[in-house]
């Protein structure tokens, strides 16, 4: 049973790569665009969704905790898209509030095994963790100022679907490229495109100041 879960969740990974894709490189708002991000959207449920039963089958707190952030980023994005009005509903309070408790436990789990071990997944474990934590948080800081549009929300769908890319692409990166040292596998393709969607963020929201 495993084996059978575990090539749905490598079919899944692959469709979402190629959506991913095909989603940042058409142009924004057109039919295809949105076809390709709900397709990255389903494809990285059924990724999250595998890797729970995995997990399941074969209990690992490091891929469930894992999984858990990746389809964060990618559900917040969604609906960012979606969501015009930018006014928060249940999935986003529930999605909130699990990231949240996530993050804490990934936090927790990262300290103490920290002083368990030498190895990459304490490390690991709290920079995302420190991540989704602080995203979690300032969703909910947002949600309290009010309703979150304009520009504001195109620059957070972006922001959210490309650190969810960011995600599969590591996933990716972790399972083809055993050769690098862990934290370089984990941690790299943050380091490398973090700084990008940092700059299309403040380019988005900046035209919208001088808009």
């Amino acid at each position: 049973m495993a084996d059978a879960f575990l090539f749905l969740h490598i079919v899944a990974g692959v469709t979402a790569l190629l959506a991913a894709g095909a989603a940042l490189g058409s142009a924004k708002g057109t039919a295809w665009h949105r076809r390709a991000g709900l397709t990255y959207v389903l494809a990285m449920l059924s990724v999250t969704l595998t890797t729970f039963v995995l997990v399941a089958l074969r209990p690992n707190l490091f891929l469930f905790v894992i999984g858990v952030f990746s389809f964060y980023l990618v559900f917040t994005g969604w609906r960012a898209g979606a969501q015009r009005d930018g006014v928060p509903r249940l999935p986003d309070q529930v999605a909130g509030t699990a990231m949240a408790l996530t993050g804490v436990a990934m936090l927790g789990t990262g300290a103490w095994r920290l002083f368990l071990t030498d190895g990459a997944e304490p490390v690991i474990l709290l920079v995302f963790g420190s991540i989704g934590l602080t995203l979690a948080l300032s969703d909910w800081r947002d949600w309290r100022r009010g309703p979150i549009i304009g520009k504001a929300r195109i620059a957070r769908h972006l922001t959210r679907m490309l650190a969810g890319s960011v995600a599969t692409i590591t996933a990716a990166v972790v399972v083809n490229v055993p050769i690098l040292p862990p934290l370089v596998v984990w941690l790299g393709p943050t380091a490398l495109i973090t700084p990008v969607i940092f700059w299309w963020n403040a380019r988005i929201l900046r035209s919208a100041a001088n808009a």
